[in-house]
């Protein structure tokens, strides 16, 4: 399958600031190519300005917008801990000299959107910073945002401040401050499974694997996906475990030699490298790690031959005297290590898309050789074998058959979340999806009572992502979510602001329950009801939906939370 927060915002969001030690050794920049025609093109006959417009849409940088400013400020909203955005395009006709934004109080942090291509269409998903970039086209779409802290004041006012070809356009900013909180996103309950690919940076940024320079560079990447709440942390055991579906190989972060005398010797060093990196220099020490492969696409599993000091690969069938031999011999010596660092029991075996013929085998070895090992999977569907993983992913189209199994599963403490990938069209992360999208599938876990999602690709570049997304076989954008230098993409913002949502969401039932006032989730219950698996997978639906959930969160939070302004 394919730091605290104040209102002199660091921008935690997008830790570009720590990237003097990690630059990209390629050129950032913008391709040529097709415009993306989503805005009708309009006779414009006024000069610069700037024009707020939904969070939830792209805009392509080619087109005049044709769009009248609805208002000349803009009004937000929010909780306390709360990440606030908005999208204000930066219009000028006769195209960009030059470029710069930033907020008069500082409440307020901007960052300019970049395009990049996905089937050769310009499409803008790069959040990015103005330090020495040529914007090119007549519109540039600029993200705002404000970590709202959690002794906020009830408005805090801001103003937009940009030059653009040496003219000073300003905006009014007032963000109204609800009584309620949203707790750090190391206390976020969403079960955040995106997987990393430690060797893409490597690639990119022409490092050593396991270096200081390697690990700098992923320092910022991780670090924005522990502020989304991640929950686990990816490892690899073999060498390819999805047969070279990545511009960049997956390396085992396990060495395995087998002696001249037959025994088998296993070196962990890049394993604890990684882990210790993830769990100490990042701070995920509540993520589980989680181990592919026992059973790999092409059923080999590589090692170097001492005796002969070759690389061999030979294929082994789960089932095998041969498959046994080699994997009893490694879980034993597995959990040992393991034990001996403390991390037994947060590490599980993990599964991706595997069929039960194969699983079944698999699972007899593990509970004969390591039963203190819990599983961890993605599957295409349910099966008797798959329900009882300790984290089980369902592709997407499954979810609503989840729901009688739910209950037993969160009463044993068992974690259960959906993933896309190729499937479904819609909706998805993927660049040819609309933007809304990606935040949309967040609040439809909240509606089946899901404790997350998983997707399988967090930053697994192509040859150059800022040229273009493509994968030779893929649809274009399912490799990344992150860009290179730890820029984020507008999707994976997307996924970030739906998780506050969910988060919201899990709140306000609590509340609700707390005050025992059932009553008060009625506008949001009856908002999540749009959130189904078949209705998503229409066209144009998203956004109208996020909208009226947005209008339901407000209600409900000022009903149980009497205290909060009107916005």
């Amino acid at each position: 399958m394919n730091p605290p927060r104040s209102l002199l915002l660091t921008f935690l969001l997008f830790p570009l600031t720590l990237l003097s030690a990690a630059a990209a050794q390629h050129p950032v920049y913008e391709p040529s190519g097709t415009p993306m025609r989503t805005v009708a093109e309009a006779p414009t006959p006024h000069g610069l300005r700037l024009i707020p417009v939904s969070m939830r849409q792209r805009f392509d940088r080619d087109i005049l917008s044709g769009i009248a400013p609805a208002s000349a400020s803009l009004t937000l909203t929010g909780w306390r801990g709360e990440t606030v955005q908005a999208q204000v395009l930066v219009e000028a006709p006769d195209g960009f000299q030059s470029l710069t934004a930033t907020s008069a109080a500082g409440h307020i942090d901007v960052r300019p959107l970049r395009y990049t291509t996905g089937n050769g269409v310009l499409i803008p998903d790069i959040i990015d910073s103005f330090d020495g970039q040529h914007f090119q086209g007549c519109v540039r779409p600029l993200l705002l945002s404000c970590v709202l802290p959690a002794d906020a004041p009830p408005v805090i006012n801001d103003t937009l401040i940009v030059i653009a070809n040496g003219t000073r356009l300003t905006l009014p900013v007032t963000i109204a401050v609800c009584a309620a909180t949203l707790p750090p996103p190391s206390a976020w309950a969403f079960h955040l499974d995106l997987w990393q690919h430690p060797d893409a940076a490597s690639r990119w940024h022409d490092v050593p694997m396991w270096s200081e320079a390697h690990l700098n560079t992923l320092q910022p990447q991780l670090r924005y996906l522990a502020d989304m709440g991640q929950k686990t942390i990816t490892c690899t055991l073999i060498e390819e475990a999805w047969q070279s579906q990545t511009y960049d190989r997956f390396r085992s972060m396990v060495a395995i030699t087998k002696a001249a005398d037959g025994t088998w010797q296993y070196d962990y060093s890049a394993f604890d490298t990684w882990v210790t990196f993830a769990r100490e220099t990042i701070g995920m020490k509540s993520a589980t790690l989680n181990c592919y492969t026992m059973i790999p696409w092409s059923l080999t599993f590589p090692y170097t031959d001492a005796a002969t000091g070759c690389r061999v690969a030979p294929k082994l069938v789960p089932g095998s005297a041969e498959y046994e031999a080699f994997w009893g011999a490694f879980l034993t010596d597995f959990v040992r290590h393991l034990k001996a660092k403390g991390w037994l029991s947060i590490t599980r075996i993990a599964m991706d898309e595997r069929p039960d013929n194969l699983l079944k085998p698999a699972l007899e070895i593990v509970r004969k050789y390591a039963p203190e090992l819990k599983i961890v999977a993605a599957c295409d569907h349910p099966s008797a074998i798959n329900r009882d993983f300790e984290d089980v992913s369902y592709a997407y189209g499954h979810c609503e058959k989840l729901i009688a199994e739910l209950p037993d599963r969160k009463a044993k403490g068992k974690t259960t979340t959906f993933y896309t990938c190729l499937y479904p069209r819609r909706p998805n992360t993927l660049m040819y999806c609309d933007l809304a999208e990606s935040e949309w599938l967040i609040p439809m876990a909240a509606h089946y009572g899901l404790d997350g999602m998983l997707r399988w690709a967090f930053h697994s570049w192509e040859a150059n992502p800022f040229y273009s997304m493509d994968h030779v076989r893929f649809p274009s954008g399912d490799t990344a979510l992150m860009y290179p230098g730890a820029r984020p993409s507008l999707r994976l913002n997307a996924i970030r602001n739906g998780i506050q949502t969910f988060e919201k969401i899990r709140l306000l039932r609590a509340e609700a329950e707390r005050q025992n006032r059932p009553d008060a989730l009625a506008p949001l219950t009856e908002a999540l009801q749009r959130f189904t698996v078949a209705r998503g997978q229409e066209a144009g639906i998203h956004e109208a939906d996020l909208t009226a959930l947005d209008q339901a969160l407000d209600a409900v939070t000022l009903i149980l939370f009497p205290s909060a302004p009107q916005p």
